[in-house]
């Protein structure tokens, strides 16, 4: 399991670099930077989604269920305070590609899981 949640981050954190790289390219540097902070928001809160669930280590149902829903708090907790930080803290985002580059890390990651698992 551990090797497959690393496969879906990397390609979360993959996927947000090249949504970046263009950005960048074709719209400068403020588009480029906002576009990787929305998928760092999205890797980030998957990731400690992916650790909360790591830690667990138990084959109790129950055990298991309270950590996905434990690990689905963090996850919901954490996108939003990095989303506030950010709109705090980088006066000059281009919300645009923030979300959008967002968005696509969901989409890798649902897509990812219904290939994984």
């Amino acid at each position: 399991m551990r090797e497959q949640l690393r496969r879906i981050i990397g390609l979360q954190v993959a996927v947000s670099v090249a949504i970046a790289l263009l950005c960048l390219v074709f719209y400068g540097g403020n588009a480029g930077l906002s576009a990787f902070l929305g998928g760092a928001i999205g890797f980030l809160s998957s990731l400690a989604y992916a650790r909360q669930i790591v830690a667990s280590q138990t084959s109790d149902p129950k055990g298991v269920l309270r950590a996905h829903l434990a690990g689905e708090v963090l996850k919901l907790g954490l996108t939003v305070i990095l989303f506030v930080a950010v709109f705090i803290l980088y006066q000059g985002v281009a919300a645009l590609p923030l979300l959008l580059t967002f968005i696509a890390t969901l989409v890798v990651y649902w897509v990812a899981l219904l290939i994984v698992f």
